[in-house]
C-alpha cells in the first residue's frame, strides 16, 4: 500500500496544475471526481482477481515526467508510422497533438475530426455529454486518465456518413513520460469508420502509456477499429478501449501487441440494441521478458447479439501471455451467438501462458461455446515443409506466420489486411529460430 500510496501522491500536483488551467466546470468536476475515485481504488494488484497474473509495480516504481515540454522535431525524423499512404493520419506525441507530423486529407461531409482538447475547447457538446461515461465504476486506471489526460482524438460522424478513408492515429511517447492519452469516437445511425490507433516509441528509455478509448455506435452503426502497439521494450503501456453499441451495430476491434515490457488492453462492449455484432480479435506476440494481458468483457444484453472472439499469442523466451475473456448474457438476451476462441504458441520452454474463458449464461435458447489451447509447432508440419526442401528456420517462419496471421482474417479491405500482414511478418522473423 505505501507504494501505491507515494504513486498517487506523485501525481497531485499535477491535477492541480491542470485544474488550475482554463477548462468547463463539468470538466474540472469529472477530472476532480475521477482523482477522487483512483485515490480510494489505489493501483491494481495481484491480489484483485482481474490482475493475478499482472503486476503494476514496476509502474509504481517509475519516476515519469508530467511537463509540458515538447519534444524535437529531429528527434522524431526516423518514426515510422504503420504504413497505408492514403490515410488521414493525426499525430500525438506525448499526448498532444503535433500539427506539423498531421496529414488531414479533404474534409468530408458529416464528419468531424480534431484533437479532442480542441472540441472541449470549442464546446462541441457531445464532449460533455459522452466523455466518460464508459469509465467504469471502478476502474481505477480509466479514472487515472480521466483525471490527467491532455488531448486525443475526437471522431463524430452523423447520420448516414462515411469516412471514406482509413483514420490513423498515430501516438508517439517519449523516454521517461507519463503520457495519459484519451479518445472519443461517436458514430450515429448507419454510419461507417475504419480507425486505426499505433503506438510507438522515439527512444528508448522507460515510459507509461495510460490510453482509454470510447465508442459509441448509433444503430447500423460500423466501425473498424484498429490497435498496434510496437513500444520499446521498457515501455509499459495500459488502455481501456469500450464500445456502447446500438440495434443492429458492427464493432471490430483488432489488436495486435508486439512491444513493451508490459501491456494490458481491457476490451469492452456492452451490446445494448437487439441484433447487434462485435469481433474482437488479437495477436500477442511475446520475445524477451515480454508481458501481454489481453483482458475482454462482453455484455449482452438484450436478444439477437453475435459476438465472436479469437485471440493468439506466440511466445519466446521468457515472455508470458495473458487471456481473460469474460461473456455475460443477460436476462431477455435470447438468441445470443457468442463465441470464443483462444490459441497460444510456446516457442520456448520458458514462456507462458495463461487462458481464462468465462461464460455467464442468465437466458435460455442461446448458442454460447469456448475453447483454449496452447502447444508447440506441429512436428508433422515442420517435417513435411522440411521434407520439401525449405530449411528448418524459414520452414519455422512460415507456421509462425500462418499461426499468426489467422487474426487478420476478420479484414475485410484487401489493402489494408495486407498492410497489417506486413506489420505483423516484420514483427516475427527473430522468433523463428527459436526451439
Amino acid at each position: 500500500m505505501k507504494a501505491t500510496t507515494e504513486f498517487i501522491q506523485r501525481y497531485n500536483k499535477v491535477l492541480a496544475d491542470i485544474l488550475a488551467s482554463a477548462q468547463p466546470a463539468w470538466l474540472h468536476n469529472k477530472r476532480s471526481e475521477a482523482y477522487d475515485l483512483f485515490q480510494r481504488l489505489g493501483l491494481p494488484t495481484t491480489r484483485d482477481e482481474e490482475w493475478k497474473y499482472t503486476s503494476l509495480a514496476g509502474i509504481e516504481r517509475a519516476e515519469l515526467d508530467t511537463s509540458t515540454t515538447e519534444v524535437s522535431l529531429p528527434a522524431l525524423a526516423n518514426i515510422d508510422s504503420f504504413d497505408c499512404a492514403y490515410a488521414h493520419k493525426l499525430v500525438f506525441v506525448d499526448g498532444r497533438f503535433n500539427a506539423s507530423l498531421s496529414i488531414l486529407r479533404e474534409p468530408q461531409p458529416g464528419v468531424t475530426l480534431m484533437p479532442l482538447a480542441q472540441a472541449v475547447t470549442l464546446s462541441q457538446p457531445a464532449t460533455s455529454e459522452f466523455m466518460g461515461r464508459l469509465d467504469g465504476n471502478n476502474e481505477a486506471l480509466a479514472a487515472f486518465n480521466t483525471a490527467l489526460w491532455r488531448d486525443g482524438l475526437y471522431l463524430d460522424i452523423a447520420r448516414g456518413a462515411r469516412l471514406t478513408r482509413p483514420l490513423i492515429i498515430h501516438c508517439i511517447s517519449t523516454s521517461g513520460r507519463l503520457v495519459p492519452i484519451r479518445h472519443l469516437f461517436i458514430l450515429g445511425e448507419g454510419a461507417q469508420a475504419t480507425v486505426i490507433e499505433h503506438y510507438q516509441s522515439a527512444q528508448a528509455g522507460v515510459h507509461f502509456t495510460n490510453a482509454v478509448t470510447e465508442c459509441l455506435l448509433g444503430a447500423n452503426a460500423e466501425l473498424n477499429h484498429i490497435k498496434l502497439q510496437d513500444e520499446n521494450e521498457q515501455a509499459f503501456h495500459a488502455a481501456r478501449i469500450t464500445a456502447r453499441q446500438g440495434p443492429g451495430s458492427r464493432w471490430l476491434n483488432l489488436s495486435l501487441a508486439a512491444g513493451g515490457t508490459l501491456t494490458r488492453n481491457d476490451i469492452i462492449s456492452h451490446l445494448d440494441g437487439e441484433a447487434a455484432s462485435c469481433t474482437l480479435n488479437g495477436l500477442a506476440i511475446g520475445a524477451g521478458r515480454r508481458h501481454v494481458d489481453h483482458h475482454t468483457f462482453i455484455d449482452h444484453r438484450l436478444p439477437g447479439g453475435i459476438s465472436r472472439q479469437h485471440y493468439r499469442g506466440v511466445l519466446a523466451d521468457r515472455s508470458r501471455v495473458v487471456f481473460n475473456g469474460r461473456v455475460r448474457v443477460g436476462k431477455g438476451a435470447v438468441k445470443t451467438d457468442a463465441q470464443q476462441i483462444n490459441r497460444n504458441l510456446l516457442l520456448s520452454r520458458d514462456a507462458e501462458a495463461d487462458s481464462k474463458p468465462q461464460l455467464e449464461i442468465y437466458a435460455d435458447d442461446v448458442k454460447c461455446t469456448h475453447g483454449a489451447a496452447t502447444g508447440g509447432l506441429d512436428v508433422a508440419q515442420l517435417f513435411y515443409l522440411r521434407s520439401r526442401g525449405i530449411p528448418e528456420t524459414p520452414a519455422r517462419g512460415m507456421l509462425i506466420q500462418a499461426f499468426a496471421g489467422t487474426v487478420l482474417d476478420v479484414i475485410e479491405d484487401a489493402d489494408l489486411k495486407q498492410a497489417l500482414a506486413n506489420w505483423v511478418g516484420a514483427k516475427l522473423p527473430q522468433l523463428a529460430g527459436d526451439a
